[in-house]
């Protein structure tokens, strides 16, 4: 299981004094205000910052980081990932689950593994797009709805699917 979930990704800059915009991979915009502790990935490790400040520019979060201070520091951080551990994530309800723990599932067709999760990502439309690295070496992008998802199993870590020909 991954501990860091993505919620959200640094797109620019705002102001001179180190605050940067944010585009959220998250389903609740307002669990920025409440955000005081998150992580960017350096290096290959988690690195903690402290949140001192939060406000929205066209319903998009603007942070502001005890870490960084002027425009040139948080430069550095456009295109980067934002991630909260596990304790700060949002609490689950029945039956839901957390789409950063389906990484490495396996995916089956046709009770056929046909290759395992490597990745997701969003569309334009906020739908969820499951990345599968396949067994035969290619990749397949799985639209996360009903006519091609199955069924998700956390506890066997399976995600059955419905291939349809030309995906």
């Amino acid at each position: 299981m991954n501990d860091y979930f993505r919620i959200g990704q640094f797109t620019s800059v705002h102001g001179v004094k180190g605050e940067i915009s944010l585009y959220p991979t998250t389903d609740d915009l307002e669990r920025f205000r409440e955000l005081k502790e998150c992580y960017i990935l350096k290096n290959g490790e988690y690195k903690l910052l402290h949140v001192t400040g939060c406000k929205y520019k066209k319903n998009m979060p603007v942070l502001k980081f005890e870490e960084y201070n002027s425009i040139e520091e948080v430069e550095a951080l456009k295109g980067s990932d934002l991630y909260v551990d596990r304790e700060h994530a949002i609490p689950l309800e029945e039956g839901e689950f957390y789409l950063a723990d389906t990484i490495g599932f396996k995916v089956i067709s046709e009770g056929e593994t046909i290759g395992e999760v490597a990745d997701y990502t969003e569309n334009e439309a906020d739908q969820t797009i499951f990345i599968v690295k396949c067994t035969d070496g290619t990749e397949k992008f799985i639209l996360d709805i009903p006519d091609f998802i199955k069924d998700v199993d956390i506890e066997t870590g399976t995600i059955e699917v419905n291939i349809v020909k030309g995906m």
